[in-house]
């Protein structure tokens, strides 16, 4: 029996469509997928009760389904060993260096959408299969909202733009900490930047664009910091061990200014073979497309997302080592965020939906009299940035982000920016 002869309402869809929507997701070319290993097998994960993708990634993926709704799925991160060596014929016995870990929790939680066929009638006026097509619409839907989970987890804020394809809402939405499942939590002070001179949201001016300077100042700071973000190792890359990559996503407004920044003072094309020569011959997505390899960092446009900043809004950030609340700074200029991505950034942990005994599963009902089907999808997920107290500061383990001034690129302020930026 095929999927689409399934019965409406059979139990076997359930199972049939849910893992199938979960498959999809699982290897759709988004933020989510590119950024993490590859796609738990689908077989493998309903055989072993608990797993995860590779720690090498910035994104790691953690599926436990012994855990339903409002449980959390507890991760380790193991610290690295750094007692001195016992040397000669001293006594080794007493002197064994401690295996320690750091643990955090990650909350999973239901989510569920819901699409109608429209009736009989819908159905007789359409040659398309209605069932396929509220499948791929569902598949889109969940892909987005996952990605947008990991994006804003990451950011530490939501943003204020508003695109069509934005399904969480904005962060006063009464639903948004409901929708994001765990709470966001702002950047720590050790992995907030801002473009150029500025230094928190409220000194950023007109002449604090993304610029390669920045990427450098930054990529020097990573590397020299007390807790270095840790470089993403995806398979086969054979340059992994002495040149560490990082990767950093910027939006299509800061790719624009850093672009024209680059072509001005005549470094596009040295950062373009950057990327060529890191990239060689590798066949990882995240090589595709477009992107620039500068100061051991890979750059990226994000895409359609964006954490955006509108002139007024009031941006959160930390003013102290170890502030996790924040201080709220209001933006005098348009704002766009840039996220720095080492290893071990994000934990992404599926649960056990419950009606299937999988972490996604498909509904099907007759409504109206049995006129109409109600379709639904629901998913058993959560994410959370992985931080940590690290020789005693706060710190965001694989993560930082650079906010800088990024005008609408029709605007005025744009265009200006566009022909004057070096």
């Amino acid at each position: 029996m095929s999927a689409l002869n399934i019965p409406i309402g059979h139990p076997l869809a359930a199972k049939v469509f849910g893992s199938a929507v979960f498959a999809a997701v699982q290897s759709e070319p988004g933020f989510m997928n590119l950024l993490s290993g590859g796609a738990p097998d689908l077989s493998g994960a309903m055989a072993k009760v608990k797993g995860q993708t590779s720690p090498d990634y910035p994104i790691v993926k953690v599926t436990d389904l012994s855990k339903s709704a409002g449980d959390n799925v507890s991760v380790d991160l193991f610290n690295i060993f750094t007692g001195k060596p016992v040397m000669g014929d001293k006594r080794l016995t007493g002197r064994g260096m401690s295996t320690s870990s750091s643990s955090m929790d990650v909350r999973v939680d239901q989510s569920r959408g819901m699409a109608e066929n429209g009736g009989k009638m819908t159905q007789k006026r359409t040659k398309h299969n209605l069932r396929q097509i509220i499948q791929s619409g569902l598949t889109n839907w969940a892909s987005r909202l996952e990605d947008q989970r990991c994006l804003v987890a990451l950011a530490g804020a939501r943003g204020s733009q508003q695109t069509v394809d934005w399904v969480i809402p904005a962060q006063t939405d009464p639903d948004f900490a409901d929708i994001m499942v765990n709470p966001v939590q702002i950047p720590t002070f050790n992995r907030y930047f801002a473009a150029n001179d500025a230094t928190t949201p409220d000194t950023i001016g007109t002449n604090d664009w993304l610029s390669l300077r920045d990427i450098e100042r930054i990529s020097a700071i990573m590397k020299d910091s007390n807790v270095p973000l840790q470089g993403v190792k995806y398979k086969d890359d054979k340059y992994a061990w002495n040149q560490p990559l990082y990767v950093m996503f910027v939006t299509e407004r800061q790719w624009a200014y850093l672009k024209r920044s680059a072509l001005t003072n005549n470094a596009y094309k040295e950062a373009l073979t950057g990327a060529v020569k890191r990239f060689d011959g590798q066949r990882h997505p995240l090589f595709m497309g477009d992107s620039i390899m500068w100061a051991g960092i890979l750059v990226k446009p994000m895409g359609r997302y964006a954490i955006r900043f509108g002139t007024g809004d009031s941006i959160v950030v930390p003013t102290t080592a170890n502030d996790a609340t924040g201080t709220g700074y209001t933006a005098a200029q348009p704002i766009d965020r840039a996220i720095l991505l080492g290893a071990q950034a994000l934990i992404k942990a599926y649960g056990n939906e419950g009606t299937s005994d999988y972490f996604y599963t498909w509904n099907e009902e007759l409504v109206d009299h049995k006129n109409a089907v109600e379709v639904s999808l629901a998913m058993m997920d959560g994410v959370a940035k992985t931080r940590f107290s690290i020789n005693g500061t706060l710190t965001d383990h694989g993560v930082a982000v650079i906010d800088s001034y990024a005008p609408d690129l029709a605007s005025a302020a744009g265009q200006s920016l566009l022909a004057s930026a070096s």
